[in-house]
């Protein structure tokens, strides 16, 4: 029998793991938050009065087993017009929310059409904005602009919240949630990506629930205006600040470094540096019962830093036998 895996996060990070774990025999699901108010999406939000549907539409592709002309059609973006900038796919999920009145139909009936594998949710169906309070006591509304508030003020996050708030889990998510083996954090970014789902009413409790094995794919390197000089623990201290201390049970993290390289372009352009495990970090965390597998998880072939999903999958595979 299939190991069912869920991952939850954004962006394209958990995109880009579920399309190379696709063929891997995994029975996979996403959780995907419903924050993003930026490009494409941040169009759709504010026009049409939907949901965001861009992760969810780059998860939806990532489990897809149709003609390769599908996929680049939705995912094409138009480069000139009255539509410029925005992605053919997030026009068609708002044309299918509009014709079947749902936004969940409308992730459905795509889900059928792309013959996805697996399952992809949106965290809630409620319709809310981010919000970062930071250390110097400023507040910040919507997820694009975060990053770049802090940057801006030269400060950091300290916590996180939605507005209006009182988002509820969609309620397929509990299930699934409830029957995987293993739940798997990230990768994304940690405080627009992973956290905000933690923000959802009843997440919290159902991780709580869940038999699974809980764990966080580490990221391979810091994120301007999020994580600016964040260590492993300080990830992992901020996601049991929006949960529950010992909310994981595993890490997986990055030992590669960057070629020199890659490594001056990251910290030329985005300041970013790569996270590692200190010897004195996993001390603490192995005496407070976390697993933490160490690994090459780096695919940098393409120019920047990335996961490497076979590695990946072959530690899962290990983890969810052990």
């Amino acid at each position: 029998m299939k190991k069912k895996v869920c991952f939850i996060g954004g962006g394209s990070g958990i995109s880009q793991i579920l399309r190379g774990l696709k063929h891997q025999g995994y029975d996979l699901s996403a959780i995907v938050t419903m924050t993003d108010d930026g490009g494409g999406s941040g169009m759709i939000r504010s026009q049409w009065g939907l949901l965001p549907p861009g992760d969810l539409r780059n998860c939806l592709i990532a489990l897809a087993n149709t003609e390769p002309t599908m996929s680049r059609l939705i995912n094409y973006r138009y480069k000139q017009g009255p539509l410029k900038g925005q992605n053919f796919g997030n026009l068609l999920i708002a044309t299918l929310s509009d014709m079947y009145g749902s936004f969940e139909q409308a992730v459905e009936e795509l889900s059928q059409v792309l013959k996805v594998s697996g399952q992809v949710l949106p965290v809630t169906l409620d319709k809310n904005h981010l919000v970062a309070r930071f250390a110097n006591g400023e507040r910040c509304i919507g997820e694009s602009a975060i990053p770049k508030v802090a940057l801006k003020q030269k400060t950091h996050i300290d916590r996180m919240e939605l507005f209006p708030g009182g988002a509820k889990m969609f309620y397929h998510c509990e299930k699934i949630l409830l029957d995987a083996d293993a739940i798997v954090l990230g990768p994304g970014s940690l405080y627009t990506s992973v956290i905000p789902n933690l923000l959802v009413d009843g997440m919290v409790k159902a991780l709580k629930k869940s038999k699974a094995k809980k764990i966080l794919l580490m990221n391979i390197m810091t994120q301007p205006g999020e994580t600016d000089g964040y260590s492993l623990t300080d990830h992992i201290r901020a996601l049991e600040a929006h949960s529950y201390p010992g909310l994981l049970d595993a890490c997986l993290v990055n030992k590669t470094p960057l070629s020199e390289a890659l490594r001056a372009s990251y910290q030329g352009k985005n300041r970013a540096e790569q996270i590692f495990l200190g010897k004195e970090e996993r001390k603490v965390l192995e005496k407070e019962g976390l697993v933490l597998v160490t690994g090459d998880f780096l695919d940098q072939s393409q120019g920047f830093a990335r996961h490497k999903t076979s590695t990946v999958d072959r530690a899962l595979k290990k983890f969810l036998l052990s």
